[in-house]
């Protein structure tokens, strides 16, 4: 039997298969898998792809296949259960199928616990919880408008409010500035916001956003105002979950993930211990997709599963 996880985000795709002692028999990574955003005709065909791909690499046939858990970027609501699964549950007939939101992931791949907070922060971000007797809870995942961290892009756009700020005269100078005008190829403020604005500069804003936690730690006031104040947000969100799930009267991890996760842990770590003091912060140390895994055997193999996830993160 072998089992497999896949982590299907909005920037790229991950999966593994392994066998029950954890060893990692293939590993395949592919693009974008979001179905908002590639339309559920691609979704459809990366998903087949990435099945395909895996047990071939893994000299392995459908039938051996016990369980598979898929953490799907894109599945939101009830509705999105009927959308995604006829795409993936065909691929691996016979076996066990799991599909959840892929922010469930980084909590299952972090914690030893069945139960606690899971919460990305990357190129978007979702907090999402269990409860010890197994309830789910999670917010929404649609940015600023409806309460969550906006994720990398936010970053950047409060770093051409600051950039603005400055130039109108309303703050003190910033590094951000000047940080912005390399990244454009500009020599000044106006003439970067008018490329952004007419369409004569062309940059994916996300980019940036690696410069604003670079100048937080450089000391730029602007960009520690920046930094702290996305990593307010996650904590209020992390503690929030907790609290529809029972969880804050005893101790829990929260683990963080994604691509702007490392530069705000510490700001993050600190405003959750403030509101939330039996949280226990945890930066992911690992890929998200190992959670998918874990989930994976939790359904057919749980006694093995703190095998398994020792051999995956070399964790003792």
């Amino acid at each position: 039997m072998i089992l497999i996880g896949v982590d299907v985000g909005g920037t790229k795709t991950m999966a593994l298969a392994v066998d029950l002692q954890g060893r990692v028999l293939a590993r395949v990574q592919a693009g974008a898998g979001n179905w908002e955003g590639i339309g559920l005709a691609a979704a459809a065909q990366l998903y087949a792809t990435i099945i395909n791909d895996l047990l071939t690499h893994a000299n392995a046939h459908p039938a051996d296949v016990g369980a598979v858990a898929w953490g799907l970027a894109g599945l939101d609501w009830p509705s999105d259960e009927a959308r995604l699964r006829p795409l993936v549950a065909p691929l691996t007939p016979g076996a066990t199928v799991i599909t959840v939101n892929d922010a469930f992931l980084p909590l299952r791949a972090g914690s030893h616990d069945s139960f606690g907070v899971g919460v990305i922060a990357g190129t978007g971000s979702t907090v999402a919880g269990v409860a010890v007797d197994g309830r789910r809870y999670r917010t929404f995942g649609l940015g600023s408008d409806w309460a969550d961290f906006a994720g990398a892009q936010s970053l950047t756009t409060a770093a051409m409010c600051m950039a603005a700020e400055a130039h109108y005269g309303r703050r003190a100078p910033t590094l951000l500035t000047a940080l912005l005008c390399e990244w454009g190829g500009t020599p000044d403020i106006p003439t970067l916001a008018e490329g952004l604005s007419r369409g004569t500069i062309v940059r994916d804003p996300a980019t940036f956003a690696p410069r604003v936690t670079e100048a937080a730690v450089a000391g730029d006031a602007a960009a520690v105002t920046i930094v702290q104040t996305a990593a307010q947000l996650l904590a209020d969100n992390a503690s929030a979950v907790a609290r529809q799930l029972d969880l804050t009267l005893h101790p829990h991890t929260v683990v963080i993930a994604g691509g702007v996760a490392p530069a705000l842990f510490d700001s993050f770590r600190q405003a959750l211990l403030h509101i939330s003091p039996h949280a226990k912060p945890v930066l992911l140390a690992c890929d998200p997709v190992v959670g998918a895994v874990l989930l994976a055997c939790d359904a057919v193999q749980p006694r093995i599963a703190a095998l398994v996830r020792r051999a995956l993160t070399n964790e003792e």
